[in-house]
């Protein structure tokens, strides 16, 4: 019987222990305690240079935490964070990747469909490649959270999206600068969201 009442026993205890630390979970969540910031986007950076890691699988490993932080942050702190190059330091970062890391990088952060994305596109007619740029260009400059993206790759690049209609994503993508690749990722994650939004007005049909 004792062994029987002190395993009822410890059950509560664990029972308690349990709903107390739901309710801190609760109470840290709603503070902030686990929301994502740039400040410790920022501190990731830090504590985890590239130039240190040599190891191929940590050095993804790495790279995907930081795209994964990137992709909890909201639109508001992405721009607050882009726009203080003194805090902004994903450049820094991105320059320390292999191409084939920024490649990985990028699928993180603009999401799987990203090399589906680039192909569709090259092989649209000129055409077309113009009517979905010029829709996304318009978007973008509609919109106060995704205006300022345009604007920085504009400004890095301003025959950028020229060069993307004449010589197709992919071919542009893969001779840009480390600085602009970071600058694209706005504008590809509209056009993304333009061409998933085409295919299904064409499942419609």
């Amino acid at each position: 019987m004792g062994g029987r009442y002190q395993l009822l026993f410890l059950l509560k205890v664990g029972l308690v222990l349990a709903v107390i630390w739901a309710a801190a979970w609760g109470v840290m969540s709603v503070t902030g305690v686990f929301r994502e910031t740039p400040e410790k986007v920022i501190a990731y950076m830090d504590e985890h240079p590239l130039s240190e890691v040599e190891d191929e699988d940590e050095r993804l490993k790495v790279i995907g935490g930081l795209a994964d932080r990137l992709n909890r942050l909201d639109h508001i702190q992405i721009n607050d964070f882009q726009s203080d190059p003194d805090r902004d330091r994903r450049r820094g970062f991105f320059k320390e990747m292999t191409a084939k890391e920024q490649h990985y990088f990028m699928e993180r952060r603009i999401g799987k469909a990203f090399n589906q994305m680039m192909n569709a596109f090259n092989e649209m007619e000129r055409e077309e490649r113009k009517k979905l740029v010029d829709r996304t260009l318009k978007r973008m400059r509609d919109s106060d959270e995704e205006r300022l993206g345009l604007q920085r790759l504009e400004k890095a690049d301003p025959a950028a999206t020229e060069k993307i209609v004449n010589e197709g994503l992919k071919a542009y993508y893969q001779d840009a600068s480390a600085e602009t690749k970071l600058d694209l990722a706005p504008l590809m994650e509209q056009m993304q969201r333009n061409l998933q939004g085409l295919g299904h007005k064409a499942r419609k049909k």
